[in-house]
């Protein structure tokens, strides 16, 4: 969208952050620690958003030598090409990453034990790269929140538009400065300028199954996290001139169930080692076999003549299996064997291998069948697939079943071509004035995308990003503003804290008040001993220092020596004291909650 001199503002704000996940969460703190008033949208709904974060395990690449996991990452990279800088500098960071996690989260990360030789053993130095996490668990959401509490920590600095799709990057004709955004807020569609940059963290395109057929050249397949990422981070990059790269580049974890829904059930079922072990196959769209079972998951790369490769996906592929394997599933007593009964729940059943090859359409089933028992049998190999014999069995008697599945998607990596500085480019590889990318959206992973670096690249690039995006510009010429977000209430932040958001123990209640004087809201937390109360801790406030900041620990010494929230408001405090008594009465009301 091209600025002219009739353009009218709705707003300005020094940096929009475009996309509410894990790497538009660091930019938009970033860019508010530098002073930056930011402005961070998405296109989700709240509760929504995260993008892929949300999805996402929460563990992030380390290691303590640079050269040796440079040269990891570049037998990772082979034969694709890669940008020195840009490496370099994401490997430099890669090593701070435990200091990351300490200085701005106050975490001491920890060693999670995953891949303790890499997911490549193959490559040298493959035991460089090792994993660290700041959570508890793993796909709990632990670490999405965590980020999420960074931003609500800065509501001052912050506003928060959801459901606010970007529809068009705003670029000075001349310049190719990105002067703002046209975003479609409350189905209105507002002109916001950007005074110092605009961060593209919109994530990836598994949602778009135009882009997904174009770039990756697959049918269909089946998203794993996020139901938001469609591809509009593309869109705004070529609209800008933007260089592409990256763009075949994708991950997943093998299979999901097909139920021919958005996001498919089952979509780690890969992993489940007790799943294929025995006379049981993967069948493609004729039925023949095509994909190794017991393979190590490598998010989705599978071992090709030497190489690593995301196999083409088949359009309707099952699972196959015979009575024997069917009865040992249903009996299963592994960690997984709720999901596996589940699982099978879902599987079509035949008298024969023939009825069966007939309601699956898949003509070679039965000639697939006989060619797995040969194997077994007589070859003692599997010659064309290299599965391990020991968790294969010759197909007996029937009837059989066959499980409809779909090969799914982690996340694509493709996006508009960045510098070291998270500078976005353009197709002469100039720096497009004002505009940076973040996190998976244009990441720097060209192929073989290696596990825990989309969390490290998020928390870099999003940092990065963030801080060269606050960076004060040449002085632009004035904008014409209809109206500041101040004055116009449909324009006001969306965001609002959540108890769920923090932590509370047995005998703790969170309490939350908005009616403060800051627009961030005050959270507490009180312990009780059965009616006692014991402790108040307040967890976030950003109240007048000279004033509300000073009431604060007055009200809550009162409360405890007086044991009631009935206690007179501070001086000069008013708004605070009575704000912070309403905090303090809703967490004693959640702890009679439990």
């Amino acid at each position: 969208m091209i600025y002219d001199s009739t353009q009218k503002w709705d707003a300005v704000y020094d940096v929009i952050v475009v996309g509410f996940g894990g790497a538009g969460a660091g930019a938009a703190r970033f860019a508010a620690d530098n002073k930056a008033k930011v402005l961070l949208i998405d296109a989700a709904p709240e509760g929504h958003e995260g993008g892929n974060t949300r999805y996402a395990g929460g563990a992030f690449a380390w290691s303590d030598n640079f050269d040796d996991l440079r040269e990891y990452y570049k037998q990772t990279y082979y034969p694709f090409k890669y940008d020195p800088k840009d490496l370099d500098t994401f490997v430099n960071n890669v090593l701070q990453m435990k200091e990351y996690a300490k200085k701005y989260f106050d975490i001491e990360a920890q060693y999670t034990g995953r891949r303790p030789k890499g997911e490549y053993p193959e490559y040298n130095h493959a035991e460089t790269m090792r994993s660290q996490s700041m959570t508890t668990g793993m796909y709990n959401g632990g670490f999405w929140k965590l980020l999420r509490k960074k931003v609500y920590e800065r509501l001052d600095q912050i506003d928060i538009w959801f459901s606010s799709p970007a529809e068009h990057l705003i670029q000075d004709p001349e310049t190719k400065t990105i002067l703002g955004v046209q975003i479609k807020h409350n189905g209105i569609k507002r002109n916001v300028a950007a005074r110092n940059g605009v961060v593209l963290a919109c994530g990836g395109f598994e949602n778009n199954q135009d882009m997904v057929q174009t770039f990756l050249g697959q049918g269909s397949l089946a998203p794993i996290g996020t139901l938001y990422n469609r591809g509009k981070g593309i869109d705004l990059a070529i609209e800008a001139g933007a260089r592409l790269w990256h763009m075949s580049n994708y991950d997943s974890h093998g299979f999901s169930l097909n139920e021919g829904k958005p996001r498919e059930k089952f979509a780690y079922m890969i992993n489940w080692k007790s799943l294929f072990n025995g006379s049981i196959f993967v069948a493609g769209d004729d039925g023949t076999r095509y994909y190794r079972e017991d393979e190590e998951d490598r998010h989705g790369y599978k071992y090709n003549h030497g190489n690593w490769i995301m196999l083409p996906n088949q359009n309707h592929p099952h699972i196959v299996m015979d009575e024997k394997q069917y009865h040992q599933l249903a009996n299963d007593d592994s960690a997984q064997a709720d999901q596996i009964k589940q699982l099978i729940s879902y599987a079509v059943k035949a008298d024969s291998l023939t009825e069966l090859a007939e309601k699956i359409a898949a003509p070679k089933l039965t000639e697939a069948v006989a060619d797995f028992n040969y194997l077994v049998e007589k070859q003692k190999r599997d010659m064309f697939l290299n599965r391990k014999l020991e968790t294969m069995r010759a197909f007996g008697a029937g009837p059989y079943y066959a499980i409809p599945i779909r090969h799914n998607i982690l996340h694509t990596h493709g996006g508009a071509r960045r510098n070291e500085k998270c500078e976005v480019l353009d197709l002469q590889n100039n720096v497009i004035p004002h505009l940076y990318e973040a996190g998976e959206l244009g990441d720097i992973f060209a192929t073989k995308y290696v596990g825990a670096n989309s969390i490290a690249d998020l928390l870099i690039s999003g940092k990065i990003a963030g801080e060269n995006a606050a960076l004060v510009k040449r002085k632009l010429p004035a904008v014409d503003v209809v109206t500041g977000a101040s004055a116009n209430p449909e324009l006001k932040s969306d965001a609002h804290a959540l108890a769920t958001d923090y932590e509370a123990g047995e005998n703790q209640g969170i309490g939350i008040s908005e009616n403060g004087i800051n627009d961030v809201p005050i959270v507490v937390r009180v312990t009780a001993n059965g009616k006692q109360l014991t402790q108040i801790e307040t967890l976030q406030q950003k109240e007048t220092p000279s004033l509300g900041g000073k009431a604060i620990p007055v009200l809550t010494k009162e409360m405890l020596e007086k044991q009631t929230t009935d206690v007179d408001v501070v001086s000069g405090a008013s708004t605070t004291s009575a704000a912070f008594k309403e905090a303090v009465k809703q967490a004693i009301n959640n702890i009679q909650k439990h």
